[in-house]
């Protein structure tokens, strides 16, 4: 997905909520703050060992089980989900790099210290500079590192420095070239084996020892004789943990990524006295369909002959608008819902395809005049008739004369709806990257307590740690700290001396 189709949400925004929203957040908190620390203790038995265990089975975690293994460790990979993957199977796979050869040839001015200084400014200073800079001049690396594993790459960087999997194999070209070279290794992948705890005798004072799963019903014990890997990705899709540090992303709000998107090495971690940071900063992603709560939807820039109203009918922003801008007036609508009204003009910029097989789910509609639309609205989803028509109309107008008044959209954006067929896709925005989570050493990948100690044998990478990219995250900087800190979180958890 485009960045510009993507915003986060943070301590600074939605300052005017409501008490309401606050009570929640307090509620929330109340219910998931652990009363204590505690420790899930030493097994009188393991089920199963290995030198480093790694958890998830994404980007991060198949990076870290492979350099570990190629340092010398057994490596066991648990993932929670019936595949491997996760959401980093369905990203586009762009990756930012200082790349001076490829770069050189395009005539594009570039360094690290450009990174470095961007990637911080625009997540507004607030990620952790170590981590920043060892991202940044690790980058390139861990490119040739997976072209090594497989991956081809574009030759031609995208921007400034965005490289791109060959053959549009997005996520899933990675994914793909990372599993393989596991199974060349012959790494066991232990699939459908759930966190539910990491085993350390005393929390703030002993080190990691292994982790607690979950498998059919059976609690198991697996050893990590050096240490453990928590790469298991954010908690989008656990509304309850996400709403107790931004509430406006309740229930209501769908998510974009995998439902096993849910934080749990997160909490276990927490209950070990582990330190998290910028869990307030999620990013979220635009559209999701209000009917699937899935990401997919007809809904174009909005900026030609379309408009975007609520189900009062009533148009409530400039379509041009910025999408933070956007996001956080869509929060503000009845069941926080977009509806994209627009012209057959505007609709060939979108996916025909796409439309095509949504208009036969009746997750989107068409008619041939507004009018039908409206009778449709009003049957779908009892939208006034005579507000949406009077919204259309009223846009219509400020189009003839070249000036919108009521929210002011660009001149060159405004077009009128008047070309047949007239289209309808109600969407929502929804829950993406949680840009916060464990905090970790920037040097070492190691997971910090809250004291700021290194949890000895306790390593995170991806977006399971927080604090890389403040608060918001550049397109293509993701990948880019899942491959540069997997890999140093495996070499270092394998460079462990092993526990008797």
């Amino acid at each position: 997905m485009d960045e510009k189709e993507k915003s986060t949400l943070s301590r600074r925004k939605f300052l005017g909520s409501t008490a309401a929203v606050a009570v929640a957040a307090i509620a929330a908190d109340q219910l998931l703050v652990p009363s204590e620390l505690k420790a899930v203790r030493t097994p009188g038995k393991w089920d199963r060992e290995a030198d480093v265990v790694v958890v998830g089975a994404g980007y991060a975690g198949l990076t870290a089980a492979l350099e570990a293994f190629d340092a010398g460790s057994s490596v066991v990979l648990i993932e929670k989900a019936p595949i491997v993957g996760g959401n980093s199977i369905t990203a586009n796979g762009f990756f930012n790099a200082v790349d001076p050869e490829l770069q050189k040839k395009q005539n594009i001015q570039d360094s690290t210290d450009l990174f470095y200084k961007q990637t911080l400014a625009s997540g507004d200073y607030l990620g952790d500079p170590e981590k920043v800079k060892f991202m940044v001049e690790n980058a390139m690396s861990g490119i040739q590192w997976l072209q090594k594993m497989g991956v081809e790459f574009v030759p031609k960087v995208f921007g400034t420095r965005g490289h791109a999997p060959a053959n549009n194999g997005k996520g899933a070209a990675i994914v793909g070239a990372l599993k393989a070279q596991v199974d060349k290794r012959k790494i066991p992948i232990l699939l459908e084996y759930k966190l539910t705890g990491v085993v350390r005798e005393k929390p703030l004072a002993s080190a990691v020892q292994g982790v607690e799963v979950e498998h059919r019903g059976r609690k198991l014990y697996i050893k990590g004789k050096k240490a453990v890997v928590l790469a298991s990705g954010g908690f989008s899709a656990n509304v309850q943990m996400r709403s107790r540090y931004a509430p406006q992303l309740d229930a209501e709000i769908p998510t974009t990524n995998a439902p096993g998107a849910t934080g749990e090495a997160i909490l276990a971690a927490e209950d070990e006295g582990a330190d998290v940071v910028a869990m307030d900063y999620i990013e979220t992603a635009f559209p999701c369909n209000y009917f699937t709560k899935k990401s997919g939807s007809v809904v174009s820039s909005g900026k030609d002959s379309a408009i975007f109203v609520n189900l009062n009918g009533e148009r409530f922003m400039a379509e041009d608008a910025k999408q933070a801008d956007m996001n956080s007036a869509i929060l503000l609508q009845p069941k926080k819902v977009l509806l994209w009204i627009a012209d057959d003009r505007c609709q060939k910029s979108s996916n025909d395809a796409m439309t095509a097989d949504m208009l036969k789910q009746n997750l989107c509609f068409k008619a041939d005049t507004l009018e039908e639309l409206a009778k449709v609205l009003k049957e779908k989803l009892g939208v006034p008739t005579d507000k949406f028509l009077a919204s259309v109309k009223q846009y219509n107008e400020a189009a003839s004369k070249g000036e919108d008044k009521q929210f002011h959209k660009a001149a060159a954006n405004l077009k009128p709806i008047e070309k047949a067929p007239f289209f309808a896709s109600p969407a929502q925005i929804g829950a993406h990257q949680t840009l916060g989570g464990l905090r970790t050493k920037g040097s070492t990948a190691q997971v910090l307590d809250r004291e700021g100690k290194p949890i000895p044998r306790l390593y995170a990478a991806g977006e399971v740690s927080g604090g890389t990219h403040g608060d918001f995250r550049v397109g293509g900087n993701g990948t880019a700290a899942a491959i540069v800190f997997g890999r140093l979180s495996g070499k270092n958890a394998a460079a462990e001396k092993p526990l008797a």
